[in-house]
């Protein structure tokens, strides 16, 4: 996937600047992007990255950032539009804003952050990007170039993210290649539009109840990280996030000059790191990280940190120590539903798929809201040879939150395994569409169309299939012709 778009956003880059080839864009009073061709941009970019591997759709994790985001965009002044906050799985540490509202966020920065107001720092700081539309107003002060190089800006970023060395070669070549039609100039942003996040950054966070020292302390972290190491060695957020002195002064200034504030970190924060943690890495030195952690806590464990073992010992295959780790952990006074899951999860990796199943109903009674035990429930059952039950789960699911699009793949699962091919399509179609690909949805749609009912299934099925695909047609035309205008297709 990612290739394929860097080499869209390189044959852009390569591009004659304006004057010699560039596509004309229309009068340069016109050069302002609206918010719509914003959302237009920022949705063909997050179409692919919701299909790398690397998007990370584990509900703990991305329920926590989802809720973190949205706790400090309510505290921006007049925020007036809607934000998606997604994480990417990847040791580097690094953060970033995409146009038309796309907030991406490192596994590997939640490793480096020490609490939860260094995290949100870092967040209320991209929020900012976008609030202030820095991306756009770069596009308006550079007048008329090829579009595709807003495209290209945002999969720049993404390349970076690789830790490999394949990867820093793609990433150089894309920016040394996008500087022809001033890609760097888009990538680094101005030290005005830095100051500019700075300012409404902190001011987000100090009003979200988090600590603005916070944000001071992350930054002075890694201009710390930025000294000890060669450009090409220091952090990946310092290649795209230009950090000074007089920033980080104006900052220390600015948080001086707010209350004193004890901020706790929440348990969802402490939870949600312990597992990126768990996942990341060698699993033997992982495990290895998590004991040496708990050796001399004999009498108060963290339970983040128990959690972090158990997952850490699943990944390991140690089920014998997993199970302990787990039971210590259910037999606290505090529940939680990510306990339940670990749990659940252990008993179905050990063949205990009955076992599994009634500890996963159990726990959806107590936690009725986690996303990731019904997940896991209807798979299960879809995997034991009954996607009747799973169906009468998930339909329940769909019609509370539609928008869910792993419900809806789930759905088409448990269709398909029940031999029901016309709903299998149209499940999935919508799937696709909450992904942002009409284009595949609307082909679910066209062979859910040709498709002969099933028992059960009769003429309004039908109907609805075909309405809906009309609907998705409309939508897709329309969506072609805003790209085909920006010359991103």
């Amino acid at each position: 996937m990612l290739r394929r778009l860097l080499a869209l956003a390189l044959c852009a880059a390569l591009l004659p600047v304006h004057g010699q080839g560039l596509p004309d864009l229309g009068d340069v009073s016109d050069a302002t992007l609206s918010e719509k061709q914003e959302r237009t941009i920022g949705s063909r970019v997050m179409r692919e990255i919701r299909v790398d591997p690397a998007f990370v759709e584990d509900p703990e994790i991305a329920d926590y950032v989802k809720t973190l985001g949205n706790r400090l965009l309510s505290a921006a002044d007049s925020p007036g539009r809607a934000i998606e906050f997604f994480v990417v799985r990847d040791d580097a540490v690094n953060a970033f804003a995409l146009i038309g509202g796309h907030i991406g966020i490192h596994t590997g920065l939640f490793l480096l952050t020490e609490n939860e107001s260094e995290l949100a720092g870092v967040v209320g700081h991209e929020i900012a990007h976008i609030l202030q539309r820095h991306q756009s107003r770069l596009y308006q002060s550079q007048g008329r170039y090829q579009l595709a190089s807003l495209a290209a800006l945002a999969l720049a970023l993404l390349a970076s993210r690789g830790s490999s060395s394949q990867s820093g070669q793609v990433t150089e070549a894309a920016l040394v290649s996008a500087s022809a039609i001033a890609i760097q100039g888009q990538l680094d942003y101005t030290r005005e539009h830095e100051r500019e996040a700075d300012r409404v950054g902190i001011t987000i966070l100090e009003r979200a109840g988090y600590d603005p020292r916070g944000m001071v302390s992350f930054f002075e972290r890694m201009q710390r990280a930025n000294r000890l190491s060669e450009f090409k060695g220091a952090p990946s957020y310092l290649r795209t996030h230009p950090l000074t002195i007089e920033r980080i002064s104006d900052m220390q200034n600015r948080a001086e000059r707010m209350p004193v504030r004890l901020v706790p970190d929440s348990f969802e924060y402490r939870l949600a790191r312990a597992k990126v943690r768990a996942e990341s890495g060698q699993v033997a030195e992982t495990v290895a990280w998590f004991r040496n952690r708990l050796a001399d806590k004999t009498v108060l464990r963290p339970r983040e940190d128990s959690y972090g073992l158990a997952l850490a010992l699943l990944r390991a295959r140690d089920f014998p120590a997993a199970e302990k780790e787990l039971a210590l952990l259910r037999s606290s006074a505090q529940p939680h539903p990510a306990f339940e899951q670990a749990w659940a999860r252990l008993l179905t990796e050990r063949g205990m798929n009955a076992e599994a199943v009634a500890a996963y109903r159990v726990a959806i009674k107590a936690f009725p809201a986690h996303r990731g035990l019904a997940y896991g429930l209807a798979d299960l059952l879809i995997q034991s040879g009954d996607p009747k039950a799973a169906l009468a789960l998930l339909e329940e699911r769909v019609r509370a939150t539609p928008e869910d699009a792993r419900l809806h793949e789930l759905t088409a699962k448990a269709y398909a395994a029940s031999g029901r091919p016309l709903s299998q399509h149209r499940a999935q179609a919508e799937a696709y569409y909450r992904r942002g690909n009409l284009a595949a949805a609307v082909a679910q749609l066209e062979i859910a169309s040709k498709s002969k009912p099933a028992a059960g299934a009769d003429f309004y099925d039908l109907s609805s299939a075909e309405a809906r695909l009309r609907e998705l047609r409309n939508q897709l035309e329309i969506e072609r012709e805003a790209e085909k205008a920006l010359k991103i297709s």
